[in-house]
């Protein structure tokens, strides 16, 4: 029995399937399934019920998973105090960051680094919220930028267990459709009035309370707009939406840096509250590099990402600072972001 065994069975009882354990620990599925018959020949005793098309933990299994839960969280934070006796800068950091913000300020990203820290290696890694917690909790990645409700959507509103949330900065929710769409001139708009059969939205929410007021998906979108969004990219979807009827709800990062690209959207308002995020850092409880994480932190804070307000304001501030920045963002290029 070692360590990697003890992975396997966790992968298992937490992906319940085989397949999707053995992607998730990056080996193959014939592999995993060998190493946990052989444990299960050592311990004497079936770790898990194989039945068509599923897998269930036996009464024996769940007893072995808390364990090996509990080594491996062990484990872990050997690794970790080991790390502390090692330079910031030894070893590169990994930083997640999800599609609505990835290569859209990757630029600030890379700038605040190289101020903070300038013999450190940054490595950015993207993926979607749920899939970017289990690389921190598994030590794959350092720490990652995601939503507060997107970290309440993996953990729970008052999580047990987990990772850690720091919110530092808000950023507000327009919708995008093409300059000369019909909606193009409205000054603001509902989430109710938002036209279902043109709308396009994923399966993964972007953390904004407002899109749960959003209509459902209609599954005629995609034949009526030339695109279905289950198989594209964020990008896709908005270089799209510049070239047809569709709409598609676009975080103020990535609006300012179309508006940068001259890509041919127009941004509109939503009208009511829900319309900002609360965006911050997640990591692991006594993170190595937790000064890191402090420092980042701490610029952010000062020096927003455009297109955000800093969560260190107050509200009647964050009011304030966000009508200068809609105002401005209205303005800017003919009457809109453009």
């Amino acid at each position: 029995m070692n360590l990697r065994d003890l992975e396997y069975v966790v992968a298992v009882a937490d992906h319940q399937n085989f397949t999707k354990a053995a992607q998730a620990q990056h080996v193959s599925q014939p592999a995993l399934s060998s190493q946990i018959r052989k444990l299960e020949r050592e311990l004497g005793s079936e770790i898990f019920e194989r039945r068509q098309g599923s897998v269930e933990l036996t009464d024996f299994g769940r007893q072995i998973t808390a364990l090996a839960r509990q080594i491996n969280s062990l484990a872990n934070r050997i690794d970790e105090t080991a790390a502390k006796f090692r330079q910031i800068d030894a070893t590169p950091l990994r930083l997640g960051t999800t599609p609505t913000l990835a290569a859209y300020m990757s630029r600030y990203t890379f700038e605040m680094f190289e101020s903070l820290f300038p013999d450190l290696k940054l490595v950015i890694v993207e993926e979607k919220p749920a899939e970017l917690a289990r690389l921190v909790e598994t030590q794959q990645i350092d720490f990652a930028f995601i939503a507060r409700k997107s970290h309440e959507l993996i953990f729970g509103p008052e999580p047990v267990r987990g990772l850690e949330f720091r919110p530092i900065w808000l950023e507000p929710l327009f919708l995008g459709v093409r300059v000369g769409h019909w909606l193009a001139d409205a000054p603001e708009i509902t989430a109710q009035d938002v036209p279902r059969e043109l709308l396009l939205r994923f399966d993964v929410p972007f953390g904004y309370a407002l899109e749960a007021d959003l209509p459902d998906p209609d599954p005629r979108a995609a034949e009526m707009v030339g695109i279905d969004v289950r198989s594209a990219r964020f990008e896709t979807v908005c270089r799209h939406v510049a070239q047809s009827e569709a709409c598609t709800i676009i975080n103020a990062i990535a609006a300012i840096q179309f508006k940068q690209d001259k890509l041919g959207l127009t941004f509109v308002p939503f009208a009511e509250g829900g319309n900002l995020r609360e965006l911050g850092i997640i990591s692991r409880p006594n993170y190595s590099r937790g000064v890191v994480v402090e420092r980042v932190q701490a610029y952010i804070q000062t020096q927003p990402p455009p297109g955000t307000i800093t969560y260190a304001l107050s509200p009647e501030d964050r009011r304030a600072a966000l009508q200068v920045m809609k105002t401005k963002l209205i303005e800017d290029t003919d009457s809109r972001i453009r």
